[in-house]
């Protein structure tokens, strides 16, 4: 039983992680409006997923491996969604670039089980950057919700599959997903009602 809901909950979260992306990127193609999303957030998702995508290929947990693979292609796209609204994204490179040699190093230095829990609270990392651009913008109409909301559901898909696995980078993952996903949503709706008509509907 328990297995059966281990898998179920692997269908899900790779659904979820796939799906987590596209409202933002809809969002940003169609609006043109990036208020509020942060440049360096798809730069670090991006290479985070990589790092996933090889962790988890290294800990043969292969009914997982898609979905980071199908994610860090979807960072990619919104990098590519957000650059075309006229941001600059040359710092963002840089900061990715500083990251993925941390994540070598880390695989190096700790093997794979410490790769695993600072993958976990890297997502933290990834985060960072949108909590602080959405802090920081007055109206940040920009952000796409449904985007938020199923990132909070995935991050409880994914704590459940890790904790069937025992997995302690998994679990970080889940924790560190729950906390950024609630505070990205609170942010957004908080604001919400000091937004423009024109902005409310397009959000």
């Amino acid at each position: 039983m328990n297995q059966t809901l281990a898998n179920i909950a692997v269908v899900l979260a790779t659904i979820s992680t796939v799906s987590f992306l596209l409202p933002q990127i809809i969002k940003l193609v169609r609006s043109g409006d990036s208020d509020g999303v942060s440049t360096t957030w798809p730069a670090l998702g991006f290479v985070i997923n990589v790092g996933w995508f090889i962790y988890l290929i290294a800990q043969e947990l292969w009914a997982s491996v898609f979905a980071p693979f199908a994610t860090f292609v979807a960072y990619a796209v919104t990098m590519w969604a957000v650059g075309r609204t006229g941001r600059d994204l040359s710092t963002s490179y840089l900061r990715g670039a500083v990251a993925a040699a941390l994540l070598t190093a880390t695989a190096i230095l700790g093997g794979w089980e410490i790769l695993g829990v600072v993958l976990g609270l890297a997502y933290g990392v990834v985060l960072a950057p949108s909590i602080w651009t959405a802090y920081r913008t007055s109206i940040p109409s920009g952000i796409s919700p449904l985007t938020w909301w199923i990132g909070l559901v995935e991050a409880l898909l994914w704590g459940y599959y890790g904790w069937f696995h025992s997995d302690r980078g998994i679990i970080t993952f889940m924790v560190v997903g729950v906390i950024g996903s609630g505070v990205m949503l609170l942010r957004y709706y908080t604001t919400r009602s000091r937004a423009t008509p024109a902005k409310v509907m397009s959000s």
